[in-house]
């Protein structure tokens, strides 16, 4: 049976418990990069010149970035959550505003390989971080132009949000069905969004811990969609 749903999963702050790219900032980059931030929440420029501006402000190798990634670890039921969709044959991924870099490195620590992810890039040259945003549109300012991305992947099927910040604000008014944290719950509760708070991902995996068959109905029923 074809999955009815693309699960669309944010990564910082979602699968994290911290935002990766933050801390790296807080720990390594010139003081500037909170005034930067601050124009970002405002609205006043987007993440893709948000992120660019910032990692210009940063003073280390990204093998020293990677090494200080090392510190954090992922949500301890996610693993089980992709088990979940996987046994399912439910298409998922990662769609981050972050970057692919350090989300690997995350995830292979935690001894999950393979998992899809659509991130920006970055990598160095001649001691130089270089940021790339491969999901960017030029319609939208945001480096990872989740929207589009998810639209790409999801083909015909409905979409599942998993998210917890500004990243996720505009894919949540498209999504069938959204799990939410912190800001994207704030964000929800604002626009009248159906969604439905969560602490961690044994709480969204209730939504699948039933036959397919079932699954399929259920997911009729909350979202609205037959």
């Amino acid at each position: 049976m074809k999955a009815p749903y693309f699960v669309a999963i944010d990564f910082d702050g979602t699968v994290t418990d911290v935002d990766i790219i933050d801390a790296i900032l807080q720990e390594f980059a010139r003081p500037e990069w909170k005034e930067v931030e601050i124009l970002w929440e405002q609205g006043l420029i987007g993440s893709r010149e948000c992120l660019e501006r910032q990692m210009a402000m940063v003073d280390r190798t990204l093998g020293q970035l990677l090494d200080y990634t090392d510190r954090f670890s992922i949500d301890e039921t996610f693993e089980n959550f992709v088990g979940i969709l996987e046994d399912r044959q439910i298409p998922f991924a990662i769609v981050s505003d972050g970057f692919r870099v350090f989300i690997e490195r995350v995830l292979e620590n935690a001894g999950l390989m393979g998992v899809p992810i659509i991130a920006n890039g970055l990598w160095e040259d001649q001691g130089r971080l270089i940021t790339a945003f491969p999901y960017a549109d030029r319609d939208c300012n945001a480096a990872n132009c989740k929207c589009t991305a998810v639209q790409d992947l999801s083909k015909d099927r409905s979409l599942i949000l998993i998210g917890d910040g500004q990243s996720d604000f505009c894919l949540a008014h498209k999504a069938g069905l959204v799990f939410t944290k912190k800001k994207l719950t704030a964000y929800c509760q604002r626009c009248k969004i159906p969604h439905y708070p969560f602490d961690n991902f044994a709480d969204v995996a209730k939504f699948f811990d039933v036959k397919h068959a079932e699954a399929a109905s259920l997911y009729s029923v909350v979202s609205g969609k037959d």
